[in-house]
């Protein structure tokens, strides 16, 4: 199914940049700014990196602050390029894995269901954006995640494309258009929420030697 792929889309959070402990210190210290005791945890975190802004933050609030989250995310918000330039980093091999890709020609992508300023910041903290041919995320114009790569697809129309991603909604996205994914099981998912994924990578530095492999085979 990879042989003659040209294009590699990846998700951002639990992908590409580890950003478990800048999120709990930001959130916590939002969370302080508004004088709440509760304080989110790295496992309540981790449970809904990678999901709707929705999702997320009525799944790491608790029942003190939920009803307040919309105040709380534009805070948090506004916070979140500074606590991602000082706690925020990448997996291990993400900046050397985009050169070599992108030395071989690869479409390097990046979609998600993060906001644009978050994806700039990620970006920067990346060392990636000489890389990156195109990144474009939902809140830029309302798209769900399998409309948004339907999107990005067209874009590239006649070049095969695959999705790098760690959780349920990229193994969806991918296959509601009809192309593969690889589950990276180094990051926020669990290995059974991925167990549909076309491929497999637990460190994002076995992507060229997967890709290489697949195209030995055709």
């Amino acid at each position: 199914m990879l042989q003659d792929t040209r294009v590699i889309i990846f998700d951002i959070d639990g992908t590409l940049l580890n950003s478990v402990y800048f999120n709990v210190e930001n959130m916590n210290n939002t969370l302080e700014h508004f004088d709440y005791v509760y304080r989110v945890s790295e496992e309540r975190v981790r449970g809904y990196l990678g999901c709707t802004a929705e999702e997320y933050y009525k799944g790491v609030l608790d029942e003190s602050c939920v009803e307040r989250w919309e105040e709380i995310r534009a805070y948090n918000r506004a916070h979140m390029a500074e606590a991602m330039a000082a706690y925020g980093k990448e997996f291990e091999g993400v900046e050397n894995t985009f050169s070599i890709l992108h030395k071989r020609g690869y479409k390097l992508v990046l979609y998600s269901n993060c906001s644009r300023a978050y994806m700039e910041a990620a970006l920067d903290v990346l060392g990636i954006r000489n890389y990156v041919d195109y990144a474009e995320c939902v809140k830029d114009n309302g798209l769900a995640k399998p409309q948004l790569l339907a999107k990005i697809l067209k874009m590239y129309e006649g070049c095969k494309g695959v999705v790098v991603g760690d959780r349920i909604h990229d193994i969806e996205a991918a296959h509601w258009n009809h192309i593969p994914c690889i589950a990276a099981l180094y990051g926020f998912g669990q290995e059974e929420e991925m167990k549909e994924a076309d491929y497999t990578l637990y460190s994002i530095k076995e992507l060229p030697a997967l890709l290489d492999k697949e195209k030995a085979h055709a």
